[in-house]
């Protein structure tokens, strides 16, 4: 067959079908409202993403005047410094798991904001022990809860 006949054959993708994000990805059993319902609410979390992400950028204006405290000796302008790099991480690990939608990443953003909030706020020692804790459960929760479902999925034990 020349290559013409061949692509004739072949099903041509309808435009939706060309990109579909997870966003717009609906079941086969769902009715015109709710494929509706999930439409909207797909939109609704891409612009949440594109908000956050220009939040996110815009805030790096500052970071010049926190090196800025840094070299003139500012008390705590290290912590401050610290403070912006995690909640910036956090809002981009935010952006990463509406759009992931997978466990794994909201693992993460937990990890990174209890982290987060170990480092930069005063805890008495008994808050600090508990929040340690608390990573030390997610890190198990990852690797034996996540893992080992990722294994059993994949066929592999």
């Amino acid at each position: 067959m020349s290559e013409n006949k061949e692509q004739e054959l072949k099903p041509k993708k309808k435009r939706s079908e060309a990109f579909s994000p997870i966003f717009f990805e609906v079941g086969s059993g769902m009715g015109s409202i709710e494929k509706g319902i999930h439409w909207v609410t797909s939109v609704i979390m891409i612009l949440l993403s594109i908000i956050l992400v220009s939040g996110v950028l815009v805030s790096f204006v500052g970071i010049p005047n926190l090196f800025t405290a840094i070299i003139n000796g500012k008390p705590g302008a290290m912590i401050d410094l610290l403070e912006f790099a995690a909640t910036a991480i956090i809002g981009i690990e935010l952006v990463y798991v509406i759009i992931a939608q997978n466990l794994e990443s909201v693992i993460e953003i937990l990890m990174i904001a209890l982290t987060r909030e170990l480092l930069i706020k005063s805890w008495d020692t008994w808050e600090i022990v508990l929040g340690i804790v608390g990573i030390g459960i997610l890190f198990a929760v990852k690797k034996y809860l996540i893992d080992n479902r990722d294994k059993i999925q994949n066929g592999s034990h």
